[in-house]
């Protein structure tokens, strides 16, 4: 079953976090069969209270690839810097009922 990973990312310095975050991680993201499936840096919220920052959404082909993901000693650093550079709220989870 498809699993998803949502986060409300809030950074002060954009342009640094896309050169110094982004761009190394999305090949760790890749290799555990994620695809990003949306960004927003302005989401709208239509009920209820939400993180602020920017939303994304990556989809993973299930909960075991997106936990191999955020586990991946490769992405081990790169997760340090992004948690001293930002603050974000994270989830995983799977699809359906």
């Amino acid at each position: 079953m498809k699993a998803y990973m949502l986060a409300f990312v809030r950074v002060n310095d954009l342009e640094t976090f896309n050169r110094e975050y982004i761009e190394k991680a999305v090949p760790i993201v890749e290799k555990h069969g994620g695809i990003t499936v949306g960004v927003d840096e302005n989401p709208e919220t239509i009920e209820g209270k939400v993180p602020e920052g920017r939303v994304v959404v990556v989809e993973f082909p299930n909960k075991e690839a997106a936990m191999n993901f955020y586990k991946d000693p490769e992405y081990a650093p790169l997760k340090e810097w992004r948690q001293k550079t930002s603050d974000s709220d994270s989830i995983i989870f799977e699809r359906g009922f």
